[in-house]
């Protein structure tokens, strides 16, 4: 027998639906705390710049659920958050202070700790390289600083101790002293160059113009990043070691270590959600290995050309720095340009010519605007604290401690600038209407590929290296390249765009995108996770010892 339901049981049904129903609303705009929010509410770590953290605390609702907006997928569940902690190295970069770079998920709340010398294990302390504490294009994998705090009289140690607060054991990280003591200091370098690490690197030629165009121009000193490449990559960089000893160091920047079930996999490979492989992280790890040893450092890619008109860039910051004794970097013009390629007639070294007086520079109405507006920098290393490719953030103190150091544009850009050299060639049926300007004047990298091409002359002679057999590898360089430019756009199945934002340069994306079929050399592991938690097994039975003390 039914039984009926009274009107007041149905209204009160549905004033307990209508209050469910609110309540979820709210939980779906804002959600619970992140590990995040929670970290600013209840972290005993000594935190730098804590005004960053506490604007983060106060967001409004609305930013909250953009924050997790950010953090979802397009199903609306929140993404996977990834545990690990990883670190490379740690440098003593003044007496009172070892800094060190590491890249964890940026919604997590775990603290790391720090063997001190004769103080004991204490939190270290951190800071994000931008206001936001998030990354690059929706990669949750971010950059973090850490800072362990000395006695100005701790003697120097090569290794640091470094654990979580969770954790029951800890990890060695070397430490490379890079302090400047600046009354007698004398830098072995003046002009630097770090690059970021060659990702299924296969166009070896643009090793060569990189290398030849900054030794032209004055630098001595490189610190060349390596993750995948070819084996003609391989011998070019080879060659170079042999010849430039230790101005020239080849550094391995690896993917995060990953459990081989789980690598590529988009919820599980915090590879996945790292920009660029890292970008970030190794513009620091370069700017500080660079402290104390090179006076001026360029941080770029290999499709940068960096030219000045007297051709010595060296030359050219030293007259800067002396017109500006407070500066921490100088801006540049960044300007975009097309450099034709003809990689199918070149299979040894010595079929190389460089071709600069084929740059094309675009006009300016030509270009997309972000590309308009952004400058490249050379930095002093021991003046900066983090920046990125086009930005800084903070710099360093001066020596008096009352104002930061300053960042400086150079507004001549006849003077000093980088041409963004695109290299890559697409063969369009109907190609888009792209204008030049015809006013640049290319006599002064005529100049450089006279400069250029007479030194490699000279540094090839007596070896076998310009004769060596690099065939084939335009196609495959072709493909190769084809499938990084796509991989830019789509990756794990999905169309990088305003609806599906997902992390998409990154190394575990791309790698399943490439079709040419060649192997790579890839580098070893480079990075240690912090935050792993061993489980180890146990050989005593618990039971078994509790019955021996009744």
């Amino acid at each position: 027998m039914r039984r009926s339901i009274s009107k007041q049981s149905l209204v009160s049904l549905c004033i307990l639906l209508l209050v469910t129903f609110f309540v979820l609303t709210i939980n779906i705009y804002t959600g619970p705390l992140s590990s995040q929010d929670k970290e600013n509410e209840i972290s005993p770590a000594v935190q730098i710049d804590s005004s960053e953290f506490r604007r983060r605390r106060d967001l409004s609702l609305k930013d909250l659920w953009y924050k997790k907006k950010f953090m979802r997928k397009e199903n609306g569940t929140s993404s996977t958050k990834f545990g690990g902690i990883y670190v490379r190295e740690a440098y003593r970069v003044s007496d009172e202070e070892i800094r060190f770079l590491y890249l964890e998920n940026q919604d997590n709340n775990v603290n790391l700790k720090a063997e001190v010398p004769s103080i004991g294990w204490k939190p270290v302390e951190w800071f994000c390289f931008n206001a936001s504490c998030f990354d690059y294009l929706f990669c949750s994998m971010a950059t973090r600083f850490g800072s362990i705090r000395l006695s100005s009289v701790t003697p120097h140690q090569p290794y640091i101790h470094l654990t979580t607060e969770l954790n029951d054991e800890y990890t060695v990280i070397p430490v490379i002293d890079v302090r400047l003591h600046p009354i007698t200091h004398h830098y072995p370098h003046t002009l630097g160059v770090c690059l970021q690490p060659i990702f299924f690197f296969t166009d070896w030629t643009v090793i060569i113009q990189f290398f030849e165009s900054w030794i032209a121009q004055g630098a001595t000193k490189f610190y060349f990043y390596l993750h995948s490449y070819t084996w003609q990559t391989k011998k070019v960089l080879n060659f170079y070691k042999q010849s430039l000893g230790d101005d020239l160091e080849l550094l391995d920047w690896s993917d995060l270590p990953v459990h081989s079930r789980s690598r590529g996999d988009y919820e599980k490979d915090p590879n996945s959600r790292t920009f660029r492989h890292g970008a970030t992280a190794f513009m620091h790890d370069c700017m500080m290995r660079a402290r104390s040893k090179v006076k001026f450092v360029a941080n770029t890619d290999l499709d940068d050309l960096a030219v000045s008109s007297s051709l010595n860039i060296s030359d050219a910051l030293n007259k800067a720095s002396d017109r500006h004794p407070n500066a921490a970097q100088f801006k540049v013009d960044w300007i975009l340009s097309h450099q034709p390629q003809h990689w199918d007639s070149i299979h040894t070294p010595r079929d190389v010519n460089f071709g600069l007086q084929s740059v094309r520079v675009l006009e300016i109405d030509s270009i997309r605007y972000d590309y308009r507006v952004s400058k490249k920098m050379f930095h002093r290393p021991e003046r900066v604290v983090h920046f990125d490719m086009h930005s800084v953030y903070r710099n360093e103190l001066s020596e008096d401690k009352t104002h930061q150091h300053t960042t400086i544009e150079i507004y001549d850009s006849l003077n000093l600038y980088y041409l963004h050299l695109r290299r890559f060639e697409r063969h369009l049926l109907n190609p888009p209407v792209v204008k030049y300007n015809n006013r640049f004047n290319s006599s002064l990298l005529m100049k450089l590929n006279t400069k250029m091409l007479d030194q490699f002359t000279e540094r090839m002679e007596g070896t076998e290296f310009g004769e060596a057999m690099l065939s084939p590898w335009a196609l495959d360089a072709h493909q190769t390249m084809r499938d990084l430019e796509q991989c830019r756009r789509e990756a794990f199945g999905t169309i990088l765009d305003d609806r599906n934002q997902m992390c998409q340069q990154s190394s575990a994306g791309c790698e399943g995108m490439l079709t040419s079929g060649i192997s790579f050399i890839k580098t070893p592991q480079t990075w240690v996770n912090i935050a792993h938690k061993a489980l180890f097994n146990s050989y005593v039975e618990k039971t078994k010892l509790f019955s021996l003390f009744q």
